[in-house]
């Protein structure tokens, strides 16, 4: 077993005193701090890396670490002051910089689209409704469900609807020709294709979620994550706010209505979509929120310093949940 240490100016290996050590000079480009800034190995380290070997206060993706601070201040007192590329130093930082604001205001946007699309999508569904209830309502009070509905009558007619819901007879459709027929049958292709977009937008926003805000999206949710970020402003917004302000992001007309004319205070505001509050009777759900919002922000904090903690929190939310649910 050796300890390992990776600094810019080459790869440490020392025995397990720490008495010794062997230097390896590598050449570390912009690429590879941007891989070890994300906890990951880059492959020219990897090779010199053996399957016991312990990273000295370096957490990096499928390998062994220690945090001990004695270990750490004597390997660093052993390899002595280093140069480092000022340079190379500047552009990681640029980099890191530009990604960070990118993919925060795409998280924003991509999210507000989606609450564009949603509220398009009800406004359509509405007026389809209506529309197809003249020639067959029965249909339309048999599918609740928007999306299910849209799927359900494209390329089906009338009769054959009839037949798969064991409708006997229609009491109020009308008969409709074969051109009225037609342009239902098209907009209600173009809605599914609505619906087909919202689903991909949805998984793209998950996907960008795990990305940027792991903690936060295990947390909260991919979709109340990205909500939250919308509501804060941003990513380093949102940490910067207390727990009891995140509590309540999205129910700011109650909170107002609390403050001017001195009704109850929200509970919560879009963590009440989260499956735990759901889960829960009415009582319990401030408690349970208080506590996701304070998980939360441990979270994005985290999230903002590179680090993956949301194992530990979703243990010690689960055991909040559990001790609610009990009561």
């Amino acid at each position: 077993m050796s300890y390992i240490l990776l600094r810019y100016n080459g790869l440490y290996i020392f025995d397990d005193n720490l008495e010794n050590f062997q230097k390896i000079d590598l050449e570390l480009n912009l690429d590879d701090l941007k891989e070890i800034y994300k906890n990951k190995l880059p492959e020219k380290v990897k090779n010199y890396i053996k399957e016991n070997d312990i990273f000295i206060g370096q957490r990096f993706d499928g390998y062994k670490y220690t945090e001990d601070i004695s270990i750490i201040r004597k390997a660093l007192e052993k390899i002595g002051e280093e140069k480092i590329d000022n340079k190379l130093f500047i552009d990681l930082l640029k980099e890191q910089i530009s990604d960070s604001i990118n993919r925060d205001e795409i998280i924003i946007q991509a999210i507000s689209f989606l609450d564009d699309l949603n509220k398009s999508l009800n406004l359509f569904m509405e007026r389809f409704r209506e529309w197809y209830g003249l020639y067959f309502p029965e249909i339309s009070q048999e599918i609740e469900d928007h999306e299910k509905f849209i799927r359900t009558i494209i390329n089906s007619n009338r009769e054959e609807l009839m037949k798969k819901y064991n409708i006997n007879k229609t009491m109020g459709g009308k008969i409709f020709e074969k051109e009225d027929l037609e342009i239902m049958n098209k907009i209600s292709l173009k809605i599914k294709e609505l619906y087909d977009l919202r689903k991909d937008l949805e998984d793209y926003i998950e996907k960008l979620m795990k990305e940027i805000a792991p903690n936060l999206s295990e947390i909260a949710t991919p979709k109340i994550g990205a909500r939250l970020i919308l509501l804060a402003g941003g990513l380093k917004e949102l940490s910067l706010l207390p727990s009891s302000t995140i509590q309540v992001l999205g129910a700011e007309k109650a909170l107002f209505l609390h403050l001017s004319k001195g009704i109850k205070p929200p509970k919560h505001g879009v963590l009440f979509n989260h499956p735990y509050l759901q889960k829960l009777p009415p009582k319990r759900r401030g408690a349970m929120a208080r506590t996701l919002a304070s998980k939360i922000s441990i979270a994005v904090k985290a999230d903002l310093s590179r680090k993956i903690i949301y194992q530990k929190l979703k243990e010690e939310l689960d055991k909040r949940f559990k001790e609610l649910s009990e009561k």
